[in-house]
């Protein structure tokens, strides 16, 4: 059964990627973000309602959550953002060197494309 974030994820997930990033590190946003940012900005560009749930196995096969650990790792394979744990606290997500250059950049979302098409090709 497809849903709306799998399939906003099918259609180009580099650019989905970027533009997730673009608006979850916003110049004046604070690195490490929730990973429940991550999770809510790509349920809204899919136009997908995401249930809330305490992290357990089902809360993880949530589409969103999936999604959102889809996104994450196409940000880690282009270095621009990586995951930490924070014990009971959950997932966060810092910004990396290239992620910092690439929000100021003027043009967040082009910056992140670029470099996460550059990691496709090495």
């Amino acid at each position: 059964m497809s849903d709306p974030i799998s399939n906003l994820l099918a259609s180009g997930a580099d650019q989905v990627a970027a533009r997730v990033f673009a608006e979850v590190f916003t110049p004046d946003a604070p690195s490490p973000q929730p990973f429940r940012e991550v999770r809510a900005r790509l349920a809204a560009l899919a136009g997908a309602t995401e249930r809330r749930r305490f992290l357990t196995t089902s809360a993880m096969a949530e589409p969103a959550y999936a999604g959102g650990l889809e996104v994450v790792l196409l940000w880690e394979r282009a270095l621009l953002a990586a995951r930490i744990s924070s014990g009971d606290q959950g997932l966060f997500i810092v910004v990396l060197r290239d992620g910092e250059a690439a929000r100021a950049s003027g043009d967040a979302y082009t910056a992140a494309l670029s470099k996460l098409l550059e990691s496709r090709r090495s």
